[in-house]
């Protein structure tokens, strides 16, 4: 996924609530507090998207047509994304060519594009492009970009493959990845430090966190490199009022639920859940599940969304008639499966039931979401995909609102939708 700015949303306070819904005696127990509804930031990883309520039609559109000295021999890339300044990344040459956009018209912003070769390209906070230009059409070396696409030397490439914008600083790691180096603009060395495995950075929330090929995982302190959250054998999940880990215990996995505010994450949890593990999908609540012998010897599905600032449970759902998998948290909603493989909707927000849908034809696999992927929500809308087919559907109907023959896959930049498929890449227009 692109990286991207944060911004926090507000939460209010709620009632607890009981409630039988249907004849499938669904039970939902809302928690103390429940989240309200806030302003979108559309900061990429936690599924919001804008409204595509209706069947949408291409905004724009770019391919190895359009693009300078695209070969045509890999996918083009969202590289990094603020606001409306995108930076494709797509295959030229012996690597790899970057270009400045106009996310909303695709318009180029630069007269060329950057050929960073083996190297690699970044856009910070204050909207400035630096690039890592190894073998590329200029002198190995680092450059920062001009508004009009003209690269300035701003220092030398010290080996330099991966580029990560931290606030309006660049975070550089080695060909090896395990030197890891921040710097200015100009080139001065904020902190630098070495990880035992090779490491890739990504910005999520605001947090600079940073995984290793030996399975750790970290959250850094931006101004000073040193760990704020470090654990092994682990995934590390940032939420807008807290972080995740997911790493493997004695009974199966467990979660460890620790505060943060905008740039800093406690160092302690206040929760930690054995034998749970968080479901798949990008969303604005962790679900959590069970994992482990007992919860194989359930014979029932057992959910609790939590928030993420205490660990706390928000609301939870039991029944007799649940299914253990194929549960589908995507941005403010999920979709629970029956045993019968008929679907009920929620707001993952305060656990408020939605629509339900009959079980999925056999013959129709494209709208069957037990295979399906979570590409967003907006209001009542989710939309999911596989690499033929893009489906919205309407939650509180319980109704597919409409369907896109694709080639490819389906994600969110920006809270838009973007269609990569074969040498083109396509942002879907919201209505």
């Amino acid at each position: 996924m692109p990286r991207s700015d944060y911004s926090s949303r507000r939460r209010r306070p709620g009632i607890a609530a009981l409630g039988v819904l249907g004849s499938l005696l669904l039970v939902v127990i809302a928690g103390v507090v429940l989240w309200g509804p806030a302003e979108t930031s559309y900061r990429g990883d936690d599924g919001l998207l804008r409204d595509y309520s209706a069947a949408p039609e291409v905004a724009w559109s770019v391919d190895d047509q359009t693009l300078p000295d695209y070969t045509g021999s890999g996918p083009i890339a969202v590289a990094d994304q603020r606001g409306d300044d995108w930076l494709l990344s797509y295959p030229s040459g012996l690597g790899r060519a970057f270009s400045l956009v106009d996310g909303r018209t695709g318009e180029q912003r630069w007269s060329a594009p950057m050929r960073a070769g083996l190297g690699d390209c970044a856009l910070s906070s204050d909207r400035r492009v630096g690039c890592a230009v190894k073998l590329g059409d200029r002198p190995d070396g680092f450059y920062l970009i001009d508004d009009d696409g003209t690269p300035r030397p701003a220092g030398p490439l010290e080996d330099t493959v991966q580029v990560t914008a931290v606030g309006a600083d660049f975070l550089r790691i080695n060909q090896f990845g395990r030197q890891v180096t921040l710097r200015s603009p100009s080139g001065t060395t904020r902190w630098e430090r070495t990880f035992a495995a090779a490491a890739k950075a990504t910005v999520s929330g605001g947090l600079l966190v940073v995984t290793t090929a030996d399975g750790r995982g970290f959250v850094l302190d931006p101004a000073t490199g040193a760990d704020q959250l470090a654990c092994e054998q682990c995934e590390v999940l940032v939420y807008e009022q807290g972080v995740l880990t997911v790493s493997g215990g004695p009974d199966g996995r467990q979660v460890q639920v620790y505060p943060r505010t905008e740039r800093d994450v406690a160092s302690t949890p206040v929760r930690t859940a054995r034998s749970m593990t968080v479901v798949g999908g990008d969303s604005v609540l962790p679900v959590l599940a069970g994992t482990g012998v007992s919860a194989m010897m359930d014979d029932s599905g057992h959910y609790e969304v939590i928030d993420p600032a205490t660990g706390a449970g928000l609301w939870q759902i039991a029944d007799p008639e649940l299914s253990k998998s194929n549960t589908r948290p995507c941005g403010d909603l999920v979709a629970f499966a029956l045993k019968d493989r008929s679907r009920r909707f929620y707001d993952l927000r305060d656990g408020a039931a939605l629509g339900s849908m009959p079980a999925p034809s056999i013959t129709d696999p494209d709208h069957n979401l037990d295979v399906l992927r979570c590409v967003g929500s907006s209001a009542t809308t989710l939309l999911m995909a596989n690499r033929s087919t893009l489906s919205a559907y309407d939650a509180a109907a319980g109704t597919l609102a409409w369907d896109l023959a694709i080639n490819g896959t389906a994600s969110a930049v920006g809270g838009y939708v973007v269609l990569t498929q074969g040498t083109s890449l396509s942002v879907l227009r919201p209505a």
